[in-house]
């Protein structure tokens, strides 16, 4: 017997024993059929056995949890930040008027001040003896004029010379007023009432001419100067009421717009507005930087949602709406923002209900379960729980069929 032969008995003879095998398995029921078959086998006593197949091994679909809000009417406003400082009504720099050493200081920072008040005072023994002697050179040359008004009615002298006795004297009080200039310049003056708010010099100092000295400032009232841009600025009107946030502040201030400049600024294409704040706030200081906030629209009974049930992609803007127990993606337009609503024009209506936490793992068609089901009101799929979990476990049904 040649090598082929062989070999095909040796496969022949596999084959016969591979198909008893399963003939074996077929009947005593180990054999698989596939899920959801019914296999019926007889037992010992001849009766048909139903056997199912388990399905316990197919993957539960499990409900992603959620939270959801409804979409209802709201007023809604829009809302422009800008971010400035506080700006006192006048803050001006004092500097000397003429070169000397500081004799005194009267104030300090922090201190108020009247219109007026000498601040400082340099060294001015020369300008007070200088101011003495020309006020003693008008009293000479006025006791002169006097005496030659009376020789020119008894027409003792000329008029020429009377006339020049009298330019003269003129000519003593301009000098004497130049002197009360210079003394003058020695004293470092407040311009107006107000507050110091910062002293530059100390007694002994020696100062230049316009060397700076003191700064004060006129706090009442205090402005805010922000600059908008050209189309936000149009939608904002004189006397309109805003909101200002100093950053020491645990309240928001309130301010109004007092003007809006006519022109833009070519070189950034914004507009200026001054804001006066109203009222005395000790959070409120010059310097301080504050946020501003400045409504540029407001819808009222606005069609909204919460702006957490936002899903952007790119320019698109998507919702997830619940429907029953599942949930089903919406595109939609909005329209006007504030701090936590958004504006619906298009795609959703009064009574929806969108998902606001638990998006990220949402599709179309994905089984939910909401959180907050009866704080919102949401009343989806209820459970059913007329079954009887016993029946889940069953997996064999007897059928007696007597042979």
């Amino acid at each position: 017997m040649n090598s082929i032969s062989k070999r095909l008995i040796w496969t022949l003879a596999i084959l016969v024993v591979a198909g008893a095998a399963g003939s074996g398995l077929y009947f005593t029921g180990n054999l698989p059929l596939g899920g959801g078959e019914s296999v019926a086998v007889a037992d010992t006593t001849g009766a048909e056995v139903v056997v199912e197949d388990d399905k316990s091994d197919e993957p539960e679909v499990m409900a992603v949890p959620v939270e959801l809000a409804q979409v209802e009417g709201r007023g809604i406003a829009a809302y422009y930040r800008a971010a400035s400082v506080i700006e006192a009504d006048r803050l001006v720099e004092l500097v000397a008027k003429t070169t000397g050493r500081v004799r005194t200081v009267n104030v300090e920072e922090g201190d108020w001040v009247k219109e007026g008040a000498i601040l400082a005072e340099m060294e001015n023994d020369r300008e007070r003896i200088q101011l003495r002697k020309a006020e003693l050179t008008v009293a000479d040359k006025r006791r002169q004029m006097a005496r030659s008004q009376s020789m020119l009615d008894e027409e003792l002298i000329s008029r020429q010379e009377f006339d020049d006795q009298e330019s003269a004297t003129k000519m003593a009080e301009a000098e004497r007023d130049l002197a009360g200039i210079a003394l003058e310049d020695t004293r470092i003056r407040a311009s107006f009432a107000g507050r110091i708010t910062e002293r530059k010099v100390v007694p002994g100092q020696q100062l230049a001419i316009a060397a700076p000295a003191f700064t004060i400032g006129d706090f009442s009232p205090l402005r805010v100067r922000v600059h908008l841009p050209e189309s936000i600025a149009r939608k904002v009107s004189a006397g309109q009421r805003v909101i200002v946030a100093p950053d020491a502040a645990e309240e928001p201030l309130e301010a109004v717009v007092e003007r809006i400049a006519p022109v833009v600024d070519p070189t950034t294409s914004t507009v200026r507005l001054t804001l006066l704040l109203e009222g005395e706030n000790d959070a409120a200081r010059v310097g301080g930087f504050v946020k501003v906030r400045i409504t540029t629209d407001e819808h009222h009974d606005a069609l909204s949602i919460p702006k957490t049930a936002l899903i952007e992609e790119g320019a698109l803007r998507n919702v997830f709406v619940a429907e029953a127990d599942t949930v089903r993606k919406v595109e939609i337009e909005t329209g006007l923002y504030d701090e936590t609503h958004v504006e619906i024009l298009e795609g959703l209506f009064a009574g929806d209900y969108v998902v606001t936490m638990g998006q990220g793992g949402l599709r179309t068609g994905t089984l939910i379960k909401s959180l907050n089901r009866e704080a919102v009101g949401y009343v989806g799929v209820e459970e059913d729980t007329s079954r009887d979990p016993a029946e889940d476990d069953k997996t064999v049904t007897a059928l007696a069929d007597s042979k």
